[in-house]
C-alpha cells in the first residue's frame, strides 16, 4: 500500500481506490475503485515556466522588476446605517406563516393516511405534533 495522493487515492497492487469515509451527517461513504488513467483535479500538476520565474524578482509576479505600481486614491467609505433588527410583529408573522405551512403539510399527511397509504415513522410523528402546532397557532394569532 502506498501513500495517499492529494485527492486521497491509494494504490493497492495495480488497483487504485478512494477509501471509505464518514460524511458530516454521520452516514458512511463506501470505498470506490478509480478507473485506470483517471487523474483528479487535485493531483494535476500545475505548469510553471522556469524562465519566467527566474526573470521575475517580485515574488513570481510578471512585470518589470523593481518598479512598483502606482496606487490610486483610496475609496471613500460612506456611512452605512446599521442593519435594523426585525420587529416583533415581523417575527410573529414569520412564525405564523411557518406554522400554517406545517399544519398544511400535516393535513395532507392525514388525508393520505385516511386514503390508506402507508406512512413512514417520521410522517406519523409529524401527524402527532399537529395538535400542539394548532394550539400554538391560536396563541400567536390572538
Amino acid at each position: 500500500m502506498s501513500e495517499a495522493t492529494n485527492a486521497g487515492i491509494i494504490t493497492i497492487g495495480e488497483e487504485r481506490w478512494i477509501p471509505g469515509s464518514l460524511r458530516a451527517d454521520g452516514t458512511y461513504r463506501k470505498e470506490r475503485k478509480v478507473r485506470p488513467g483517471f487523474v483528479p483535479q487535485e493531483d494535476v500538476k500545475r505548469y510553471s515556466n522556469a524562465r519566467l520565474e527566474s526573470t521575475t524578482s517580485n515574488g513570481g509576479k510578471p512585470g518589470i522588476p523593481g518598479i512598483k505600481k502606482k496606487e490610486g486614491p483610496k475609496p471613500v467609505k460612506k456611512d452605512i446605517p446599521p442593519p435594523t433588527l426585525p420587529s416583533s410583529d415581523q417575527t410573529v408573522e414569520k412564525k405564523i406563516k411557518a406554522l400554517n405551512k406545517k399544519i398544511r403539510q400535516i393535513t395532507e399527511l392525514e388525508q393520505r393516511a385516511i386514503k390508506g397509504e402507508t406512512l413512514n415513522e417520521e410522517q406519523r410523528e409529524k401527524i402527532k405534533k399537529g395538535k400542539s402546532l394548532r394550539e400554538e397557532l391560536t396563541k400567536l394569532s390572538l
